[in-house]
């Protein structure tokens, strides 16, 4: 069997799931089971929705969930659908406006948010499973948080694997058997007592690797509105190329420093059971791909070991200088202690024997991690800075390629370096105006030029 994941454009509108349907028909003989995001747009919705709704009046409140109501009726209306289709929207949508009305003049709580956040991708699994009926296709709604154990860091919640093994077999193998079409939902879950959670944006990938493995799957692939892999963002890099191949690891930095193509944490439950990915355009269903494997042998743009540069704006700069550090051990443990009593990521760590210099991109929680910090030592912060990772097999054992990499950075100013044990990445920060020329400059040095 395979796990077929479609993102938000491609379930955004009915000639979307027109697409869908036809593909979906063209993998019945591998027994697929399909994953969804909401319609493109509709979680963004959902968020202000929810950020506002303390101060928002039920009327209000209505005709906001009804806009999005409709937009689900015209696109059930467009493929022709019969009316319990959007009957079944409605009602999720009539529980939901009382859960919010419940909640006025107060703030949503995390559990609550991810209950109003996550009904995205309920409603849209209720079309695609309308639009495989109406091509002949037996698709069966399955309701995700059947399967999708997890804890309770609602926002952010944490899978639980070994669970979730258990109930996807119990789960999709009886539908699978009988020929049946699953479509289930990406991004929600529920926690031990109930409630639903949410993987985290971007998380219906997450979902999908996590069924794959589950369920021992040929294959995960991921359909969305790209080509595959590229070796960097297309829209400031108008000679952005697609990779055929790429591995695991390299993804995974792709992930981590701004490509979006992939959720960060997609290839961490199918990499020890070397389970492929396949990224794939929904609108082009006809070209390769992109397929990611643990196998190194990869094509290289010539005689260069670079392969894609990745790029993330919005990045803050943190760094503590504390000359008591200085032959003390223990420090870094209390630094990275205040991180993660916050549950703040950190993507970039670069030290010397006095200070550290670190990243984040979690500015609300900015103010209570530095009120901690500052008990640490001298702490200055430098905001509106992007990360550049120059990304591809063997970097560290290829000759003369940092020089490379920063005669081609210069003039502009790099403020933060860092390389760690892997040999797939040289990153660095920068000032966030100076990133897109920087990243189509390495891209010309490194990519198009071999």
């Amino acid at each position: 069997m395979i796990v077929m994941k479609f993102g938000g454009t491609s379930v955004q509108d009915a000639d979307a799931l027109r697409r869908l349907a036809g593909i979906v028909e063209g993998r019945r003989g591998e027994q697929p089971v399909v994953v969804v995001s909401a319609l493109a747009g509709v979680t963004n919705a959902l968020v202000s929705l929810a950020s506002g709704s303390a101060r928002s009046e039920r009327g209000a409140l209505e005709r906001a969930v009804a806009t999005l109501v409709e937009r689900h009726a015209e696109v059930a209306a467009a493929l022709g659908l019969p009316d319990e289709v959007v009957r079944d929207v409605r009602e999720e949508a009539n529980r939901l406006v009382e859960e919010l009305t419940a909640h006025a003049g107060a703030q949503l709580s995390a559990a609550a948010t991810d209950r109003l956040t996550g009904v995205g991708e309920l409603w849209s699994s209720r079309l695609v499973v309308g639009a495989l009926s109406a091509a002949g296709i037996p698709g069966r709604w399955v309701d995700a948080r059947e399967v999708m154990a997890t804890d309770d860091r609602f926002g952010r919640a944490v899978p639980r694997q070994d669970r979730i093994r258990e109930l996807a077999g119990q789960l999709f193998g009886p539908l699978l058997s009988a020929g049946e079409v699953p479509v289930t939902q990406g991004f929600i879950g529920r926690a031990t007592d109930g409630r639903t959670t949410t993987l985290g944006r971007g998380g219906s990938d997450f979902t999908a690797s996590l069924l794959g493995a589950a369920l021992d799957a040929r294959r995960v692939e991921i359909w969305t509105d790209v080509d595959g892999v590229m070796t960097a963002d297309p829209r400031i890099v108008p000679a952005a190329r697609t990779l055929k191949v790429a591995t695991y690891d390299e993804v995974a930095e792709l992930a981590t420093f701004g490509a979006k193509v992939l959720h960060p944490a997609t290839q961490t439950p199918l990499a020890d059971r070397d389970i492929p990915i396949v990224v794939l355009n929904s609108r082009h269903p006809e070209l390769p791909g992109t397929t990611i494997t643990t196998g190194r042998e990869l094509e290289r743009p010539g005689d260069s070991p670079v392969r894609s540069i990745a790029w993330k704006k919005g990045v803050i700069v943190i760094n503590v200088r504390a000359p008591r550090m200085f032959g003390m051990w223990g420090f870094l443990r209390q630094l990275f202690e205040v991180f993660e009593r916050h549950e703040v990521s950190v993507d970039v760590l670069a030290s010397s024997e006095v200070s550290v210099s670190v990243t984040i991109d979690d500015e609300q929680r900015l103010p209570a991690v530095l009120e901690d910090l500052s008990g640490l030592g001298t702490v200055h912060v430098d905001k509106h800075r992007a990360i550049v990772s120059v990304i591809g097999i063997g970097l560290r054992t290829t000759r003369g390629v940092a020089a490379r990499v920063f005669g081609t950075v210069q003039p502009a100013n790099v403020e933060m370096i860092s390389q760690g044990s892997s040999e797939i990445n040289i990153t660095f920060v920068v000032h966030e105006e100076d990133a897109p020329d920087i990243v189509r400059r390495l891209h010309a040095e490194f990519i198009e030029g071999n």
